[in-house]
């Protein structure tokens, strides 16, 4: 485990150029420095962190294998070893709760504008960092406060914001966002980006889209399931909808369709907390287990176990009633060549394109059709399974990576 903190990677060559830093031998290639900005609300770990981590990690991968000096500035997860990274660097930890009552941490927020009570705190510490590495780029990650504070305070740095999904703002940081010509915004689909240019009223088609990608490498396409299975990755929250599949399921069952439904993840991390929603959910379940349909439940996973999983279904459901800005879960379905399912909503019918299935959103009975038609008709399930495949091995994390550094002015940079 590499944790760097205030200093360079304190990688050392012989021969030519022997003593130089790593940093030092990229700057003299003409390489530029090229910071991610972790979420002020996030970690790099690949046991508690979501999305955006997995994000900075993939694109980063490529960065460094392209030659180029990717530090990572990140909040530092407590009793978690993070990802290996040279160059990672910390900041202060998230302190909850606030010592603050919440009425003074509400008069703060329409004060200053800044969404939460500790990211003035972290754009401090990233600046700080910042000026000790003197990168030519930083993209920062769902953090436009972050990203505005930044470009005003280092000029010499292209700042660009990544947005991962609707991130909403103060109207008085949206004000500011709109002013900055220097600042350049990427979002992960064009549905993103359409409603983050309404939002924050900046010009038609000037946030790029550059969607998210998939290492096809780590999943594979070979099937282990015993039985027609359906399966779900993700949080069980409303807005992930998996009562909506619990829902189709019933109905399915009803019908005397024998099938296995598989549930990968819990309320949060690693634990399942109980409410209305979570209680109604377990008791769609419980109805399902009744009419002697098998559920497997397997609990929160990390990173290196969510490939077996899917391995383990064949049709894969993302049944959210939220507007999906990018979903990873659907990416790693459609690379594991199963039917890919979704809910028409946000970025998803650009994501699956016509690579998988759509229904309407909270709509049980449309998607217990869509269920019942590939549970029994194996050809079909195979088909939408090799149409999976194709659309993820042409969604690679190299794609993605390559809108970043474009939007960033640094293939430019180098043929300059």
């Amino acid at each position: 485990m590499i944790r760097v903190a205030g200093s360079t990677s304190g990688l050392h060559y012989s021969g030519l150029g022997a003593g130089r830093t790593q940093r030092e031998r990229h700057h003299m290639a003409g390489k530029p420095t090229i910071v991610f900005v972790n979420n002020s609300r996030e970690t790099f770990t690949p046991v508690v962190s979501g999305a955006i981590a997995t994000c900075v990690l993939n694109v980063g991968r490529v960065a460094l294998a392209q030659g180029y000096d990717c530090p990572v500035i990140t909040r530092k997860a407590i009793g978690v070893d993070e990802y290996e990274w040279p160059g990672l660097r910390f900041v202060r930890a998230i302190k909850w709760p606030s010592p603050l009552p919440a009425k003074l941490l509400r008069i703060r927020r329409r004060l200053t504008g800044w969404r939460a009570p500790d990211q003035w705190v972290y754009a401090h510490d990233v600046l700080a960092e910042l000026k000790r590495l003197r990168p030519q780029v930083a993209i920062v990650n769902n953090d436009p406060e972050v990203a505005v504070f930044l470009s005003r305070r280092l000029p010499s740095v292209q700042v660009v914001h990544w947005f991962h999904n609707l991130e909403m703002s103060s109207d008085r940081f949206r004000r500011q966002y709109a002013r900055d010509r220097r600042l350049r915004s990427v979002a992960v689909s064009a549905y993103v980006a359409r409603a983050i240019e309404q939002i924050y009223k900046l010009r038609p088609f000037t946030v790029s889209t550059v969607l998210n990608g998939v290492d096809t490498e780590q999943f594979g396409t070979e099937r282990t399931s015993p039985i027609p299975t359906v399966g779900f990755v993700g949080r069980l929250s409303v807005e992930k909808a998996p009562d909506i599949l619990a829902d189709a399921c019933v109905r399915v069952a009803e019908r005397g369709t024998r099938f296995r439904l598989q549930i990968v993840g819990d309320t949060n991390f690693g634990f399942s907390a109980g409410n209305p929603f979570y209680d109604r959910l377990n008791a769609r379940i419980a109805d399902l287990e009744q009419q002697g349909i098998e559920v497997v439940r397997t609990g929160h996973l990390d990173r290196t176990r969510i490939a077996g999983a899917l391995a383990a279904s064949d049709i894969h459901v993302t049944p959210s009633r939220w507007d999906e800005p990018c979903a990873l879960t659907i990416l790693e379905g459609l690379a594991s060549g199963q039917a890919v399912v979704g809910s028409a909503t946000g970025g998803t019918p650009e994501l699956i394109s016509d690579a998988g299935l759509l229904f309407p959103r909270d709509d049980a009975g449309a998607l217990a059709d869509v269920l019942d038609g590939l549970i029994r008709d194996p050809e079909a399930r195979a088909a939408w399974g090799a149409r999976a495949r194709r659309r993820a091995e042409s969604l690679t994390w190299a794609r993605t990576w390559d809108g970043l550094a474009s939007a960033a002015g640094v293939r430019e940079t180098e043929a300059g």
